[in-house]
């Protein structure tokens, strides 16, 4: 619709209008841009000018309070004050406002305050880490532990950003392990994670174990391999029926599979191979190895349908037990290991076979099967009778191959391993037809 002024004056009034208009618009953008370039000159004379010029803009006033407070030749506390005070009041719903005013109140002394504007920020901010984090580490200062929890439990609940510092930073003010997994840690798994690994690093293998309790009883499902790291502390450590204790509970879980075979207990995980490579725990571990190609095969098995198949290239003489698993076993007891081989162009006098030693004393225990060199007519059986020495409760079953003292000693071809059951032998006593 065109509206047509036929008057001089109304035409007039109407441009002097738009004029007006524009210098004030004009005014404004010019007004508005001075006060944030001199905001970004950090001196208190420039942020005064710019909270005249846009007295609205609650960021000069924080950053002007700042300056107040932090200066070190012109310090004024109570301008501070009353700088964090209008800029909660331009803009209350910012619990970055209320934070810099309780700060400013709790380096004043007044504590009571600063506490009643801590708790407006977290209700405000209850999710944010970042807000918490502040929070938390105010009340920690003060030694209001509890209250310090309550706040750093959000943090953990919301980031893994802060792990590390929160769990150092708890147990230098706690030191009750108890009271940390109570009231810190929250039932969230990725942080329940977090702080075993924590805990396992430091070798506080007590308090972890009360920390994996939890998150075994946790209805909620999980990836076993967060647990790898847990179990490889305590299998390095020399805690193995601890180590086992976790994967049982795996197991117990259906989160792995259990390895038992009918009425004869078999103490291999995975031992048809049928199930994925685990690469920790009590599974199979594959370490790579330059020339030496390793993995499961679908084509060739003893047992439907996979097996272990590993191929030398023949350009090195190797010492090879890069395939292997650790097992836990009793002192003093005496066990059977079995498993089946097919080999296909296996060069040299030393080919591949199974190894069982000691996992911490290989001078305690450590002996071979037969090898199998050449190609085989059909899978070839592996037996191995071996007993366990007075201190040995773990043991590594490995897929080996020695060096060769021959000249022509470079390994070249292909092996198949399956159905490797290892049992206690008076179990495999009583199950022999």
């Amino acid at each position: 619709m065109q509206i047509t002024l036929r008057s001089r004056f109304a035409q007039r009034s109407l441009m002097f209008s738009l004029i007006v208009a524009f210098l004030l618009a004009t005014a404004w953008i010019a007004k508005t841009y001075v006060a944030n370039h001199l905001s970004h000159t950090l001196t208190i004379h420039n942020l005064r000018l710019a909270t005249e010029l846009d007295p609205g803009n609650a960021e000069y006033h924080i950053q002007l309070g700042r300056m107040y407070q932090y200066s070190v030749t012109n310090a004024k506390p109570q301008d501070a004050i009353e700088q964090f005070r209008r800029a909660a009041e331009l803009n209350p719903y910012d619990p970055q406002a209320w934070l810099n005013l309780a700060a400013a109140l709790e380096f004043e002394g007044q504590t009571s305050k600063a506490e009643l504007y801590l708790h407006h920020a977290s209700a405000l901010a209850p999710n944010l880490p970042i807000y918490q984090w502040t929070i938390g580490n105010y009340f920690l200062l003060h030694g209001n532990t509890q209250e310090a929890f309550r706040h750093l439990k959000m943090v953990l609940a919301g980031s893994r950003e802060y792990d590390q510092t929160v769990f150092s930073v708890a147990w230098k003010a706690s030191g009750d392990a108890g009271q940390i997994l109570q009231e810190l840690i929250p039932s969230d798994l990725p942080a329940e994670f977090s702080y075993l690994d924590y805990l396992a690093s430091l070798q506080k293998f007590p308090d972890a174990a009360a920390v994996w309790k939890r998150i075994a009883s946790s209805p909620k499902s999980f990836d076993p391999q967060q647990a790898a790291a847990y179990i490889d502390a305590l299998l390095r450590t020399q805690h193995p029926a601890e180590a086992y204790q976790v994967w049982s509970d795996l197991e117990s879980r259906g989160l792995i599979r259990n390895p038992a075979n009918g009425t004869v207990p078999n103490l291999i995980t995975n031992g048809d191979f049928e199930d994925n490579l685990l690469e920790m725990g009590f599974g199979w571990r594959m370490i790579p190895v330059e020339g030496v190609y390793a993995g499961v095969d679908t084509s060739t098995f003893h047992s439907p349908g996979h097996s272990l198949a590993v191929q030398f290239s023949g350009k090195q003489n190797l010492d090879y037990r890069q395939i292997y698993q650790f097992v836990k076993v009793s002192p003093s007891h005496t066990y059977h290991l079995q498993a089946f081989m097919k080999t296909e162009g296996i060069t040299t006098d030393s080919g591949p076979r199974l190894e069982v030693r000691d996992a911490y004393n290989p001078s305690a225990l450590d002996k071979f099967s037969e090898d199998t060199t050449g190609t085989s007519e059909g899978w070839n059986p592996l037996n191995l009778d071996f007993t366990t020495g007075p201190k040995t409760d773990l043991i590594i079953v490995a897929l080996a191959r020695l060096p060769s003292e021959k000249l022509d000693n470079q390994i070249a071809g292909r092996v198949w391993l399956d159905d490797v059951v290892l049992t206690p032998a008076s179990a495999s006593q009583s199950s022999a037809p």
